[in-house]
């Protein structure tokens, strides 16, 4: 018999830092991710249910602090022994805020902050250190997300993906603000900040929004919901001249000045609701026969 079911949970709010770039570091030599628990604090919120995505190394943050994700996993295992699957899906996301908060950022280099929300079929067992690599949850759906290698099919199935949202930040020119006129100096030990101003980042952007999935049917063992996230200004290498021109040379800026990207990013909630009745014979073969192989 057809009943009603609704599935909900909370991403939690993070901060992020690349920590100080000095003139001519190409990468973060420290950067720093933790939960931004405490309620007193910008954007805190104390309640979630993801948890850090460790890498190889055990770290939270892959080395020079470009990727990284939390997940959470819903145990749907009540759906297998019952033959039953939640059919006319609706997927709702409510987001604290619109945009990361820059903090403490100036001097970013070029490139996008990208952020990916997908939502997949089956267990992905992401506690496997080393078993996936983030990067590969940008292109879920038309590419594999479980296999590091890349060349695997499992976990990117199209039917897999019942959710997908790409962002992409970019930080406001609106909101940027320059020293020594506007703001004070963080030109660092080499720096002139009359000769290569120091921009500091009042604000983001959102400068492209992709929605995606498939959200058909639900069934057993369970959801892997991933946030994942791509700071591509931690690397300042487009500031660097790594051209072959006979003239290339770095940017003042890099050559000069400090750099440092910071993130708070806000708490996301998700509410997955839609009608949970038995599965017919040929909806049995075909989802548990391409989902539980590939677990």
């Amino acid at each position: 018999m057809a009943s009603p079911r609704m599935i909900q949970g909370q991403f939690g709010s993070l901060n992020y830092s690349t920590g100080i770039m000095n003139p001519g570091d190409g990468v973060a030599a420290s950067p720093t991710l933790s939960f931004n628990e405490n309620p007193g604090s910008y954007l805190g919120v104390k309640r979630h249910n993801d948890k850090f995505f460790n890498f190889s190394s055990g770290a939270n943050l892959e080395a020079g602090g470009i990727f990284f994700m939390t997940h959470d996993y819903v145990d749907l295992r009540d759906l297998v022994e019952t033959k039953s699957a939640m059919d006319d899906v609706t997927i709702n996301i409510q987001r604290l805020r619109e945009l990361p908060y820059p903090n403490f950022t100036f001097n970013m280099a070029p490139g996008n902050i990208e952020e990916c929300f997908v939502v997949l079929l089956g267990n992905h067992n992401l506690e496997e250190l080393g078993g996936t690599n983030p990067r590969f949850y940008f292109e879920a759906g038309f590419g594999p997300t479980k296999d590091p290698s890349g060349t695997d099919s499992q976990g990117g199935l199209p039917f897999e993906v019942l959710y997908r949202e790409i962002r992409q930040y970019v930080q406001d020119p609106s909101q940027n603000f320059l020293s020594p006129d506007q703001m004070g100096s963080q030109a660092g030990p080499l720096g002139d900040a009359t000769e290569a101003p120091t921009r500091f980042v009042g604000n983001f952007r959102l400068a492209s929004r992709t929605i995606g999935g498939y959200p058909d049917l639900i069934t057993g063992p369970g959801l892997t919901i991933v946030r994942a996230w791509a700071v591509y200004p931690a690397n300042r290498g487009a500031q660097a001249a790594n051209g072959s021109g006979p003239s290339d040379g770095p940017a003042d800026e890099f050559t000069f000045l400090q750099s440092q990207v910071q993130m708070i990013v806000p708490a996301l909630q998700y509410n997955i609701v839609g009608t949970q009745r038995p599965m017919t014979d040929t909806e049995i073969a075909t989802y548990y026969s391409n989902i539980l192989l590939k677990q």
